[in-house]
């Protein structure tokens, strides 16, 4: 047998592949048992799965199929040992030759099953639950078991991995997942224990409710965004966790650190909860949690929700209450609060917004942008683009940009992309602006961070991706930051604070105090972007957030004396890892970056 071994690891070293195979034919064809000398080789070569072994199992076993092909012997197959079956099928044999030697030795598929299930009770991290699931996976025998067999334990323990494995990027089980989630997430999650208990005899379980609120959330912004009606309680878990979200955002975020004005938390508030009974209960529930009486009251009145109709503890809550005192902080913070922090402000007496939604906006943002028709003119601009955030963790694709932010020195064009460039000819008025922007090497791109916006335009429109792979306009203002801070830190007019006090800013923000002294206002960081009209404090810190990237250009510029240096950057990019950049300087949710940075 040895022999055998020997000559075909010979053959196949020396690719001759085809030898090795008519060699093993050849040994099967003068064999009396053929069966069992298959089944102790693939014993003997699966207790070691290297390179050599698994190359000498793939040549037995498909000789053995060609060998039974040809031959006009009947062989039945001997009875072989259970155990040693088992053993192969449980332990030993690698997964990828199973569905052969299942074939070969008529294993049948109520005697794999019942093997496999004797391995699906062993702890879900051991080696042996996870041979089992890749098994099942790879026989496709993932619906038949039950969902406490498998799947339902897999998410109760929040096995995110193995969840993926079991679903293999098959739609049917990708719904199969999704299905059971939403079950278990009826009335919003307060009956998973006695869902448990009642439907699938779960009792006494150590529930981390927090992370499977996570998991349900995440499988559902993958899988199942766009089937609210399909998922109804799942869409509503996305929507009870941003409302949370927004509850902490508001009651304990520090005054100086704010990133969310009270009118677009307002906003955001009112968008998840009208007309919902469901979450507007829920969103009432948080707020007397937080002992708001003044917000409580304020809501159910814009609700125009009668306090009969709100939970007997909520009502009780309200009437135990003076009709106009606050016991925390109201809904809307008191402007004196915030009155001592000064901020970068423009001079708009000087500088001209210009929002753009129509076609005469756009034509004079293209006028501005070739000068007439001098585009040989150098053009230095300010770059910043703003979306609509959302509070999960789904890519960019399931955003799409909403406002895109142009400046010159004295005007800043807002352009609506969300409503209005879309509308515009692909082929000549969009790519002509992509062109112009992205690939001209007569105009410097200043932006900050830039990794968030190449996603978004990538993602909103396609259009911007091939001109993005050079990159060649951009000047990355982040990357100047971190240079000049490790090497020439006295340029910043403001690098220390009094009694050398650590400066809380990061980002952008940061970058403008180093060279003004003031920070940015980063209140309407997070509001929605796509409702129209926008605000006066969105299109304030819109045009902010665009033009402080030509007064710090100019800054700097004018403190080294000469903008040969700052030009020397235009076109590098930042690492991704530089601690310098807040990575959060635009809200988003997703990691992913376009390839072409």
């Amino acid at each position: 047998m040895s022999s055998l071994l020997s000559d075909l690891s010979q053959k196949l070293h020396l690719h001759n592949d085809q030898e090795a195979i008519d060699l093993a034919i050849n040994h099967f064809n003068i064999s009396h048992q053929p069966y069992n000398d298959l089944f102790e080789y693939l014993l003997l070569l699966s207790e070691s799965n290297n390179n050599n072994n698994m190359n000498l199992l793939n040549c037995l076993i498909h000789s053995f199929f060609q060998w039974k092909t040809q031959s006009n012997k009947t062989i039945a197959i001997p009875h072989i040992d259970e155990n040693l079956i088992s053993d192969l099928i449980l332990k030993k044999l690698p997964i990828k030759f199973l569905q052969d030697f299942c074939e070969i030795f008529k294993i049948s598929k109520d005697n794999l099953l019942f093997l496999l299930r004797t391995l699906i009770f062993y702890p879900l991290n051991s080696p042996s639950y996870k041979r089992a699931l890749n098994i099942i996976v790879k026989f496709n025998y993932q619906l038949e078991f039950s969902p406490d067999e498998i799947l339902l334990p897999l998410i109760l323990q929040t096995k995110d991995h193995l969840i993926h494995v079991y679903m293999d990027k098959k739609p049917q089980l990708e719904g199969y997942v999704l299905e059971l989630l939403d079950y278990l997430y009826e009335g919003g999650g307060k009956k998973i224990r006695e869902i448990l208990s009642n439907q699938f005899n779960i009792r006494n379980l150590n529930l981390n409710k927090k992370a499977l609120g996570k998991l349900a959330v995440r499988y559902w912004n993958i899988l199942g965004n766009e089937q609210t009606e399909k998922y109804p309680n799942l869409s509503t878990l996305q929507h009870r966790r941003t409302l949370s979200y927004l509850i902490n955002v508001k009651y304990f975020e520090n005054i100086e650190e704010k990133t969310m004005s009270d009118e677009a938390w307002n906003e955001l508030i009112e968008e998840i909860i009208l007309g919902n009974n469901d979450l507007s209960d829920y969103f009432i529930e948080l707020l007397v949690d937080k002992d708001d009486i003044v917000a409580v009251r304020y809501w159910i009145a814009w609700l125009n929700r009668p306090e009969y109709t709100l939970p007997p503890w909520v009502q009780r809550y309200i009437r135990s209450k003076p009709n106009n005192r606050s016991t925390t902080v109201a809904v809307d913070k008191s402007p004196k609060q915030t009155a001592s922090i000064e901020y970068y402000k423009i001079p708009f007496e000087e500088i001209q917004i210009v929002f753009v939604d129509s076609m005469p906006g756009y034509e004079r943002l293209l006028d501005r942008l070739f000068n007439g028709n001098n585009s040989q003119e150098e053009l230095i601009l300010g770059f910043d683009c703003e979306w609509k955030p959302i509070f999960n963790n789904t890519s960019t694709s399931k955003q799409r940009l909403s406002i895109v932010q142009i400046a010159f020195p004295n005007e800043i064009f807002l352009l609506d992309v969300l409503h209005f460039f879309h509308t515009c000819d692909t082929e000549n008025i969009q790519k002509r602006l992509a062109n112009r922007l992205f690939d001209d090497d007569h105009v410097t791109i200043l932006c900050y961070g830039f990794q968030a916006d190449a996603s978004m335009l990538t993602a909103s429109y396609p259009i911007f991706n091939q001109v993005l792979l050079s990159g060649k306009t951009l000047l990355d203002l982040s990357l100047v930051q971190t240079d000049l801070l490790n090497t020439r830190r006295d340029i910043f007019p403001y690098s220390t604070l009094p009694n050398n006090i650590i400066s809380k800013e990061k980002g952008l923000s940061e970058l403008v105090r180093l060279c003004f002294g003031k920070t940015l206002n980063k209140s309407e960081r997070c509001s929605n972007w796509d409702r129209r009209p926008l605000r006066q404090a969105q299109t304030l810190y819109a045009a902010y957030d665009a033009y402080c990237l030509i007064d710090i250009y100019n800054c700097l510029g004018n403190r080294l004396q000469s903008f040969d240096y700052l030009q020397s950057l235009r076109g590098y990019k930042p690492k991704k890892s530089d601690p310098s950049v807040d990575q959060n300087d635009h809200f988003q949710t997703s990691n992913s970056v376009t390839s072409v940075l």
